[in-house]
């Protein structure tokens, strides 16, 4: 077999990979990187099919051109087909205001949703002279990894996390021959989860118990789902706002997908949804508003920054900053942008790694455990540094654009 990445083989994001059988052209994901411009992948070629391992932005946002230069079936999860064109939708929306190049425009979405084909964990599909099935990442509701068979086994990973959390268990490992592995967090370690979860919730007491509001910036899929459940116990007024308010009420069709559901479907029963311009004013009296969008580059979080940004009042980052991000620039600079003017931020800014990936550690045991001969790190900056650590197998450190036999 062949592969060749058109993005996201030697970077994070904007993550695709064709893998040509003999017979047939899979493409893995096919992403874009949400940034100023938008950074997008290779165009693909003719294929087959396509899977899809979760519905982040740089592993989704691409697939729209795709239904106007060949189309092909989308493979994925139910609850990645149910809040992929959430996404989608939003992208073009957002191009649209901020006047960005797409190679597609809103009817490509309408249009590639019509490709979207279900597949749950532990089902085979079957295609003429091999099988692929999806299991568990752990990383979001639904997330994937594919492995493909005939007489020899591969396995795409996507974005992986190994720990427990209240929304998902864990990865656990596949057997295969050939593993396609994310290196995002190559040579670093996270903090124990307990630890930072504990540190969260003080943080955030400190800020109410002054009078203040604590504003936590989340990606709309996933990490909004998991702070809400992490503040679970306690007795904060919590308000969610943005594309995190329609992507949590999505997630309560697919209870099969959550670790707790009850737990889940509970928590959201507690919270408090702003659904228009009164309740944003009632959030700014809360004690906590989870809001998009998570790297501050739009959404109602823009909002609550204006109207808190004094020190009584705390801004908590939960997740990883991109270059050339408002994120980014707030923890390099201490200002944002806001409406074109670089703004210096006043309230207490903290950041908390509640990352979904793999620790460097926990990728080494998850590629132990996956028993291959074969490994292709992809998906990282730091690649060099795992790939020391792999013993007794041969690695591949491709780069985008280049074919390579595996």
């Amino acid at each position: 077999m062949k592969a060749r990445f058109l993005g996201g083989g030697d970077e994070v994001g904007r993550l695709g990979m064709v893998l040509s059988t003999g017979k047939y052209n899979f493409l893995f994901d096919y992403g874009l990187n949400p940034t100023k411009p938008p950074e997008f992948p290779m165009l693909a070629p003719p294929v087959d099919a396509v899977f899809i391992t979760h519905s982040h932005l740089d592993h989704i946002g691409m697939i729209p051109w795709l239904a106007k230069n060949g189309g092909a079936n989308i493979y994925a999860t139910p609850p990645t087909l149910a809040v992929a064109p959430i996404l989608l939708y939003d992208t073009v929306k957002i191009a649209n205001i901020e006047s960005n190049s797409l190679p597609y425009e809103q009817v490509d979405v309408d249009n590639i949703i019509e490709a979207f084909t279900p597949i749950n964990y532990g089902e085979i599909i079957e295609f003429k002279d091999l099988s692929v099935s999806i299991h568990s990442t752990g990383h979001l509701v639904g997330s994937g990894m594919y492995s493909i068979q005939n007489d020899r086994k591969f396995l795409f990973t996507g974005d992986i996390q190994s720990i427990d959390t209240h929304l998902l268990f864990g990865i656990k490992p596949v057997d295969t021959e050939v593993l396609f592995v994310e290196s995002t967090y190559a040579g670093k370690e996270h903090p124990p989860r307990n630890a930072v979860e504990e540190n969260f919730v003080t943080s955030i007491r400190e800020v109410v118990e002054r009078g203040g509001v604590a504003v936590v910036p989340a990606f709309a899929t996933g990490r909004a789902q998991e702070l809400l459940m992490v503040l679970e116990n306690t007795d904060f007024e919590i308000w969610i706002d943005g594309m995190a308010r329609t992507v949590s009420n999505v997630l309560l069709s697919f209870a099969r997908y959550i670790k707790n559901f009850q737990r889940y479907k509970k928590m959201l029963r507690r919270i408090r949804i702003v659904r228009n311009n009164a309740d944003r004013e009632k959030a700014l009296k809360g004690d906590v508003i989870i809001t998009t969008s998570g790297m501050l580059d739009g959404g109602p979080v823009l909002h609550y920054i204006s109207e808190l940004n004094d020190e009584k009042n705390g801004l908590f980052l939960t997740g990883y900053q991109v270059e050339d991000t408002n994120g980014r620039m707030l923890l390099e600079t201490g200002s944002i942008d806001l409406a074109g003017v670089a703004t210096k931020v006043y309230m207490n800014v903290k950041f908390f790694d509640f990352s979904a990936h793999s620790g460097h550690k926990e990728l080494l045991e998850f590629i132990e455990g996956c028993k291959p001969d074969t490994v292709v790190l992809m998906h990282g900056e730091k690649r060099e540094d795992l790939a020391k650590d792999i013993t007794n197998k041969k690695v591949i450190l491709p780069k985008n654009g280049e074919e390579f036999e595996i």
